[in-house]
Order: C-alpha cells, then structure tokens, then sequence
C-alpha cells in the first residue's frame, strides 16, 4: 500500500516536473516581432569670415626728399604721398552682404587744419569727405550667396600737397614746426570691413 502510494507520490512529482517543463517551453515557443537599429546625424558649424588684412601700410619712414629720424617712425611733409593694394577675400557657408567704413583721424595738434587729399585711382583726388563714401563703396557688396567668393582688390592712394597757397604753406610749416618743438600732429586712416550674414 505503501509502496503504491509513493508509486503514486512520484508520478506525480514526475507529471508536475512534465508540465511546468511543457508550460516554460510553450512560453519559449512564442513569437513576437522585434526589430533594432541605432541612426546618428551630426553637423559641424557653417563657415564664416572674410581675410581681412591685420595692418595697412600707407605711409612710409622716408620717401624721396623726407626721412625718419629713428626706425619705425612713419612720418609725412608736404610733397609725400603713397599707396596701398587693400585685399579683402572670402567664401562663406551663409549668405552674406560686405559694407566698409573708413575714418581718417587728425590729431588734435592740426587745429581743424586737413591738407591730406586721397583718390582711388590716384588721378582723381578728393577731400576725405568725399573719398570715405567712394572706398566704402567699392569696398561693398551685394548679397553674397552661400559659396560665393567676396574679392575686392582696391589701391588707395595719399599725398599731402606740396603748395596749394601761401595760406597753406603758412599751416604747413607750423605742422613742422609743432613736431620739431612739442607733441608732432598725427595722422590715423582707421578701415573696418564688416561681414553680415543675411537672414
């Protein structure tokens, strides 16, 4: 009786086993759709900026009657003139408009006096007045589509007069004077290229 029992006991220990045996591999049987993937983008800044030139070199330590008298000194009179080839290129990934602005800077020592005269071909010559609007035109540009190079190659030209009348030559020499005697008066040409996206 006993012996039937355990019999009994261990079949359905084995019968048990059977099922949950049967229930996890009809659990494992089961399908489902299942799909994976990994996608990436990246992107980098869009290029933007002109080569603008760091410094000009307008005016010159001695010129064919005049001459500094230490290195490094740049120095004008009556009769002296010059020349600079101002470069500007560039591209961009934007669409861009080019605008200049120039500024010529007496010191105070000339007392509103403003012999210099400038041209953009050094023929026609002009007062800085009229000569600042002519080079930030030229300077300028339309827009500028994305890709499309910006190259503006434009000589600017100098002199200060050497007589233009007996009124003048009086101012001239106490410009000479003033530098031999106290703080001599300076000249600044200040260009400011300036690149502007377009929205």
């Amino acid at each position: 009786m006993e012996n039937k029992q355990t019999k009994r006991s261990a079949m359905l220990i084995v019968l048990l086993v059977l099922a949950i045996l049967a229930t996890g591999a009809f659990i494992g049987t089961l399908a489902k759709y299942v799909t994976s993937g990994t996608v990436s983008d990246e992107a980098v800044v869009a290029k933007f900026g002109l080569d603008v030139p760091k410094t000009i070199n307008l005016f010159s330590e001695s010129y064919t009657n005049v001459k500094a008298d230490a290195d490094g000194k740049k120095v004008i009179a009556p009769g002296t003139n010059g020349q600079y080839k101002f470069v500007v290129t560039g591209t961009s990934e934007v669409a861009y408009k080019v605008s200049a602005d120039v500024e010529l800077l007496y010191s105070e020592e000339w007392d509103g006096y403003a012999p210099l005269k400038f041209s953009l071909n050094g023929t026609n010559w002009d007062d800085f007045a009229d000569f600042k609007g002519k080079l930030s035109t030229a300077l300028a540009s339309e827009t500028m589509a994305p890709g499309e190079e910006y190259a503006s190659t434009q000589t600017i030209y100098w002199e200060w007069p050497f007589h233009v009348s007996s009124e003048n030559d009086i101012k001239d020499t106490e410009m000479g004077i003033a530098a031999a005697t106290g703080i001599a008066p300076k000249v600044t040409v200040n260009i400011a290229v300036t690149a502007a996206q377009i929205d």
